[in-house]
């Protein structure tokens, strides 16, 4: 008993928050020709007040303060038409747009953001590139960081959709001239990159240049799904829990695309600045989420037969609104400390899956070159696993296999090499 009440205050004591600490939340989404009308996507099957309600609803589910949007329709008063239709109601009067450019002009559909201006204050708004579509970037500062220093961007990106060889090559093009922008404007900054990215496997250039640490080593992104949710995802039912489209099994009508889900078009990635908090804003591990992927949609519609994620209502709405459903993270904002004594005092790491069966993985960073040590606690402060590992001053990866463990709650102490620990709860089940 005294050695579990150890490992219990060992988590307490490595919880403290230096300053005040606030979360903030965040949602992309594409909303599938939103205010656009065409041939195929008419007022009858693409209906704006229908879209309204939906998003509405599926806002109960999830309320972002940042809100990230592919596929506003290329109308100027759409952005404020979205504010007082979908955000700004029911005496809520907080959110503000800025509209995204469409410099290139090819396309009828831009991108847009929303973002809760009770938190944040826009900034700055630019673009990356304009082939085939505009890359449009936010730039954020935060209400309550009375220093004024700390700024997070949004990158939006709708890439170029297809499958064939030329689609890929338009999407690389994109992807290659946005990261060259960030490695030259947005070194070492707290960055996110999301949209609709179109890309079909994690092996598409497209993909490979926003996660390319040698190409870009200032600005290249990390995956909050790595390595579960990246591979051969396109069609590929070992990739169900992490698709993001499509919401319709059958092609019921000509403006949702049809199949059911069986994609992973939809991201939000993260700096390595955000991933290793060095600036006081830190992705919450595990928080990444598909909102309606139960795992249980491979080549199904998100409505049918009952979705255990989330309730009928909402499962209707995404079914209704767009063959895309959101995706959403959550970032964890400091505010009021000295830099280098945060950097000194809190571990930054992440643990999933939790619940656990087979594998636990870990990610870790630190400064220094070392050994880092890994070890497993049973709830009666029994050491069940231990290892001690060499690591680079940077981001590190580890697997602990427990399908030999018993089922229940166990202990996850990780100490890096620059001495810095974190405890955490693992279920194997």
């Amino acid at each position: 008993m005294k050695k579990f009440l150890l490992i219990i205050l060992l988590i307490a004591s490595f919880s403290v928050v230096y300053g005040q600490t606030e979360t903030i939340k965040v949602m992309q989404y594409n909303l599938m020709y939103y205010g656009q009308n065409t041939s195929y996507c008419t007022t009858s099957n693409n209906n704006i007040n229908a879209k309204n309600a939906a998003i509405r609803t599926i806002l109960t589910e999830y309320y972002p303060d940042i809100f990230t949007v592919c596929e506003m329709g290329k109308s100027t008063s759409l952005p404020n038409d979205f504010l007082n239709n979908v955000l700004n109601v029911n005496g809520i009067n907080c959110w503000m747009t800025c509209a995204g450019s469409n410099t290139n002009n090819s396309s009828t559909l831009t991108n847009c953001v929303f973002y809760n201006s009770a938190k944040l204050t826009l900034t700055g708004h630019h673009t990356a590139q304009t082939y085939t579509r505009d890359v449009d970037v936010y730039d954020f500062r935060f209400k309550n960081d009375d220093s004024g220093d700390m700024v997070l961007t949004c990158v939006v990106a709708h890439l170029k959709a297809g499958s064939s060889s030329s689609d890929q090559g338009g999407r690389k093009i994109m992807a290659e001239n946005t990261m060259s922008y960030l490695e030259t404007n947005y070194r070492d900054k707290n960055v996110l990159i999301m949209g609709d990215f179109n890309v079909y496997t994690s092996t598409e250039p497209a993909y490979q240049a926003f996660t390319n640490q040698s190409a870009y080593p200032n600005s290249y992104f990390i995956d909050p799904l790595y390595p579960y949710g990246v591979g051969s995802w396109n069609n590929n039912g070992l990739y169900a829990e992490y698709h993001t489209q499509s919401t319709h099994k059958d092609s019921d009508d000509s403006c949702h695309s049809s199949g059911g889900m069986d994609d992973r078009f939809d991201f939000i990635l993260m700096s390595e600045n955000i991933y290793g908090g060095r600036e006081g804003i830190r992705y919450i591990g595990g928080s990444y989420n598909a909102i309606g992927n139960d795992g249980r949609r491979f080549n199904k519609s998100i409505n049918q037969p009952f979705n255990y994620a989330v309730s009928q209502e909402v499962a209707d709405a995404l079914f209704v609104n767009s063959d895309h459903i959101p995706v959403t993270m959550e970032l964890a904002v400091t505010y009021n400390y000295d830099v280098e004594e945060y950097a000194e005092t809190v571990m930054n790491y992440d643990v999933f899956p939790n619940p656990a069966t087979d594998q636990v993985h870990i990610r870790f960073y630190q400064d220094n070159l070392g050994k880092a040590n890994i070890l497993l606690f049973n709830t009666l402060g029994q050491m069940v696993y231990l290892d001690v590992i060499s690591v680079d001053n940077s981001l590190s990866e580890y697997v602990i296999p427990v399908d030999n463990l018993p089922k229940g709650l166990y202990f996850l102490r990780i100490t890096n090499a620059d001495g810095l620990s974190e405890t955490s709860k693992i279920i194997v089940e």
